[in-house]
Parts: C-alpha cells; sequence; structure tokens
C-alpha cells in the first residue's frame, strides 16, 4: 500500500507554508519512478451566510465576509501551491469550487473519498480564519480516509522519524494503524503505546501491542510495544505527553466517535487530542 493521491485542503491560509511543507514529505516518503505521487489541491470558496430575519425585519440578513477574505487569498493560495509542486516535480492540480454551501468541509468530504490520504490543518478557535471551527471533527467522521491534522501552532511535517502509535485493540485504532502503514514503514521507530493497559482484564497475561507489532513486521514495519500509565491524566493528554517527550514527529490514532443529528459527540482521548495537538495527529474512523 501506497498513498498515491493525496488531497491537500488549503482553506487555513494562515498555515499555507505547513500544508505545503507536510504534502511535499509525505509525497517525498512514497516516491516512486513506476507510479508518480498526484497531489490535489482544494480550495473552496464557501457560499455567503444568509440569516434569518429577526423582529419586525423582513429581509434575511447575508454576511459574505468570508466568502471575500477567500476570494481575496486564491490567487496567493494557488500561485504558492503550484509553485511547491512544480519545484518537487510532483504531479498535481489545483481545485478551485465555489460551494452552495457557507461550510468548507463538505467539499472537503466529498472529495476525499476518491483519494488516499488526507492532509487539512487544525483550526484555532482563538485566531478565527473563516473556517468552520468543526472542520476537522467532519472531515475525519465523514470522509471514510485516513487523515492527517497539522496542529494549528508551531511546525508542521518534516520528516518521518518517532511515529507513536495509541493502541487500545479496539477497531479504531486497528483502522488508523493499518491506514498508516506507508508511512510506518518509512519512520526511524515506531512505538505502540498501549495506555493504562492493566485497567482492561484481557491483558493480565498477555503483553499489551505485542500481536500488532508481530503484524506489523510482517509488513515491513519494526515496531515496538511498551505501556504508558496515565498517572491521572486523561488517556489523550498521556499518549500526547508520550509523544512529546520522546520527541515524535507523528501520532497515529483512531477517531472515537458517533453523529448524534448535527453534533459529533466524540469519546475522551479523542476529544482531548482534537483540541490540544501540538504535534501532527493522523487519524482514522
Amino acid at each position: 500500500m501506497t498513498y498515491r493521491t493525496i488531497l491537500l485542503s488549503l482553506n487555513e491560509v494562515a498555515r499555507l507554508p505547513e500544508l505545503l511543507e507536510a504534502a511535499v514529505t509525505v509525497a517525498r516518503t512514497q516516491a516512486d519512478k513506476k507510479a508518480p505521487i498526484h497531489v490535489s489541491g482544494l480550495y473552496v470558496i464557501p457560499a455567503a451566510q444568509i440569516y434569518p430575519s429577526i423582529g419586525f425585519e423582513a429581509i434575511p440578513q447575508t454576511f459574505d465576509g468570508t466568502q471575500a477574505f477567500f476570494r481575496e487569498h486564491q490567487q496567493k493560495v494557488a500561485d504558492s501551491f503550484t509553485g511547491t509542486m512544480s519545484r518537487e516535480g510532483l504531479t498535481f492540480d489545483f481545485r478551485l469550487v465555489e460551494s452552495k454551501l457557507p461550510v468548507i468541509s463538505d467539499e472537503v468530504v466529498n472529495q476525499a473519498r476518491a483519494v488516499d490520504l488526507v492532509i487539512i490543518a487544525a483550526t484555532d478557535a482563538a485566531a478565527p480564519t473563516g473556517v468552520e471551527q468543526d472542520f476537522v471533527e467532519q472531515v475525519v467522521m465523514g470522509s471514510g480516509r485516513p487523515v492527517l491534522i497539522l496542529p494549528n501552532k508551531g511546525e508542521a511535517l518534516s520528516a518521518i522519524k518517532d511515529v507513536v502509535v495509541g493502541w487500545d485493540g479496539g477497531r479504531e485504532a486497528a483502522r488508523a494503524c493499518f491506514d498508516a502503514l506507508p508511512l510506518l514503514r518509512k519512520a526511524s521507530t515506531v512505538r505502540i503505546v498501549s495506555v493504562d493497559p492493566q485497567k482492561n482484564p484481557a491483558n493480565r497475561h498477555a503483553v499489551p501491542g505485542a500481536d500488532i507489532a508481530e503484524a506489523l513486521a510482517r509488513q515491513g514495519v519494526k515496531a515496538t510495544a511498551e505501556s504508558y500509565p496515565t498517572e491521572g491524566l486523561d488517556p489523550g493528554q498521556a499518549l500526547l505527553r508520550n509523544a512529546a517527550d520522546a520527541g515524535s514527529s507523528l501520532v497515529v490514532m483512531g477517531a472515537y466517535g458517533h453523529s448524534r443529528l448535527s453534533e459529533m459527540i466524540f469519546g475522551g482521548a479523542t476529544k482531548f487530542v482534537l483540541a490540544r495537538h501540538g504535534l501532527p495527529i493522523l487519524m482514522s474512523h
């Protein structure tokens, strides 16, 4: 398995350099002369937001500030993307989409289903950029594809070194682990980390994570299994601390959650990581 087609969501304009760097890094790890890597850059112009009339107002209120912002930065984004991809010798296409909706995630989700990997940047609640606040959640839960999420601040992904795989033996963890295989094969170190495994009776007579480490070895991945106590921390916080202490470049984990009407309901670890991660995270649901 190799990531041959990558979808790069470009609407987090403030993180454009980091998004481009991450796409290039992943593409380099997958390089193969016989089968080129293709990167599709997606930039969405959302529709104007229409609010219902209030009180005696008969005419709905329209807000097009977000739409205007993305139109203003459209050329800069296109030029940066095409310039970077050309310099790297990658095959690529730039997709400018005029959405019929005032949100961006729907277009990303729709186009994500025909690619191997999606790369996005997390939104910053403290500094709104025009991208909806639940953008990451919508893409992770709706795309059905592995999603590489860059943090909203700091460095991006310049190399695949130490990779931490969060492992609890669940369906989501298994999906994420095998979805990440193309990157795990290129990593210098892969650590299968089980948080508080002693709380699961099934682990009393086994080494947590040993079975998945053995399966990965057959896929050409040299992985070690280790346990990590939470010491009172949220499991997601413990996993991030483990990765930060080791200087990891990437965390791989399953996204636990479901949709209740229009609201996303997440498990504790997933919710914590999505809100506070400072490292690139590869998630699958």
